[in-house]
């Protein structure tokens, strides 16, 4: 049987969580996680275990190998509902029209947009507003299982996963968000895409990931452009932000900002490129073609796919024309052992 700490940790970073995002989705303490991977605590407590199985997202075999690691029976499975614990930044628009689509009768939506751009978080948040405002029941939605839905009340089913279009069907007071790099397809499905943080909420929140390693740091005057460099660098994508503060503890945000210019994938890490690179094999040959040329030359004349790549959160527009990340450019550019396109870029996507 595996150490309980190394089991958490694996299946933490198979998901592609930090400790604190794990921590915000599990209601569990920061240093509560760090003390369990790092062994420093053996015997966790069965609601600690519970709560970090349903913020990991296990299904069965999973959620029942994380209870007999932390010596407790599997017994029954439950999925309570989703409640992070850290306020959302920047996203009050988003939130309450995606409020509005429910009440007034969306029963399908699916959140898209890029890696990293907190797809999840928003769906927790609306789904935990749902249940707090308007007393809707919640159910998560694990890969190998199908909850169980109380028709006598208004229920909100979160998901990464296509939906079973008869469980709409089965279930009329029942709705559903997705959350994908792409439109499902399913029927009577809403894409509702989600853009990267405007400048200000950017810049709020990289403060915040910044004082949990730097606590005296303000945002003030002299490092006011520094900071906006360097959101804007890192195209206002929320784990991009979280990832890049953990280097405030050795750059300035000048010199930070310098070597992003240089690279903006460099201070952010491995998952991140992994994340963007899942984003691009979603993609088919032409809109692969169509993001290269983007990327390389700033080619977009295929207006049809850019408006694709923008529900996909891999272009955006910058007045009359679409851009390219600069998060997307780089991993899309960024030399890597392995199959080329004519002109030398890299396919660093899977095929």
């Amino acid at each position: 049987m595996r150490e309980f700490g190394e089991l958490l940790r694996t299946y933490r970073i198979r998901v592609g969580l930090t400790q604190q995002q794990l921590a915000d989705f599990a209601m569990v303490s920061v240093r509560a996680i760090r003390d369990l991977e790092c062994g420093r605590t053996r015997s966790p407590r069965a609601e600690t275990v519970r709560l970090l199985a349903a913020g990991l997202r296990l299904d069965d075999d999973s959620r029942a190998t994380l209870q007999e690691a932390g010596g407790r029976p599997a017994g029954p499975v439950s999925v309570p509902p989703p409640a992070p614990s850290s306020a959302i930044v920047g996203r009050e628009i988003e939130s309450a029209a995606l409020m509005d689509l429910f009440v007034d009768g969306r029963r399908l939506v699916t959140i898209t947009g890029v890696s990293g751009v907190g797809k999840t978080r928003l769906a927790l948040e609306v789904a935990g507003e749902l249940h707090f405002r308007l007393g809707w029941s919640v159910a998560w939605l694990p890969a190998s299982r199908t909850p169980a839905i109380d028709d006598n009340q208004d229920t909100v089913l979160v998901t990464d996963h296509s939906p079973d279009v008869e469980l709409l069907a089965s279930h009329p007071r029942l709705r559903v968000i997705v959350t994908s790099l792409a439109p499902t397809g399913s029927p009577g499905e809403h894409v509702f895409p989600l853009a990267p943080l405007a400048d200000d909420a950017a810049v709020q929140l990289l403060v915040t990931h910044v004082r949990r390693v730097r606590p005296g740091f303000r945002q003030e005057a002299a490092n006011h452009a520094a900071l906006i460099g360097l959101v804007r660098e890192l195209d206002g994508l929320p784990s991009a932000l979280e990832f890049a503060a953990g280097w405030f503890m050795v750059y300035s945000p000048e010199h930070l900002l310098e070597r992003l210019r240089t690279n903006p994938l460099d201070p952010t890490s491995a998952h991140l490129r992994d994340s963007l690179r899942l984003s691009l094999s979603t993609l088919d040959v032409e809109e692969r073609d169509v993001l290269v040329r983007m990327a390389d030359r700033g080619d977009g004349d295929n207006e049809h796919v850019a408006r694709a790549l923008s529900v996909r959160g891999l272009v955006r527009r910058a007045g009359p024309r679409y851009e390219v990340l600069n998060l997307v450019r780089a991993a899309v550019l960024e030399p890597v052992s392995g199959p080329h396109l004519a002109g030398g870029v890299a396919l660093t996507w899977p095929c």
